[in-house]
């Protein structure tokens, strides 16, 4: 099977599944305290996801229907590893981050794990880390500061930093 025809299976899947999910929303109820009702953030990540998934099946589907075959380039791997590697190092970071949240905490364990893995991921260069560094802290810290002064959730602080 072929790359596109996959990913026009998986595009599919995934707006069968927002479908089932905003139809399933209706049902949760309203415990009737004060502000955004309950449903409200997850009916918007599911359009979200819906409107996203539409794009994929519509880039999907054009790219089935172009006649371009692109030849791929064998490249010998006994174990089969390279493949998946970047998904290996965004696993690896990500349990190097939760073993050391109790030390960096939220703030700055997430904005060096989204700065490393940007790095590894995207490459390093003088203008990238500039370009990094300013994504990880900008991004972070936004969400830091929504879940914080926003929502009141008081995220894990860490040992290194105490900010309460």
């Amino acid at each position: 099977m072929r790359q596109t025809s996959t990913d026009l299976l998986i595009a599919i899947a995934l707006l069968i599944f927002c479908t089932i999910m905003i139809i399933d929303s209706y049902g949760i109820r309203d415990l009737g305290f004060g502000g955004l009702p309950a449903d409200a953030w997850p009916r918007f990540i599911l359009w979200l996801l819906a409107i996203i998934s539409t794009i994929f099946l519509a880039n999907s589907n054009y790219k089935l229907w172009q006649t371009r075959t692109v030849k791929e380039e064998y490249t010998p791997d006994p174990l089969g590893y390279r493949r998946y590697l970047n998904a290996l190092y965004c696993f690896g970071l990500f349990s190097v981050f939760l073993y050391t949240l109790d030390y960096f905490g939220m703030l700055i364990g997430a904005t060096g794990f989204t700065f490393l893995l940007l790095n590894i991921l995207g490459g390093i260069s003088p203008k990238k880390l500039v370009n990094h560094a300013l994504i990880s802290i900008i991004s972070i810290g936004g969400m830091w500061a929504i879940f914080t002064f926003g929502l009141k959730v008081i995220l894990p602080e860490g040992e290194l930093i105490r900010i309460w």
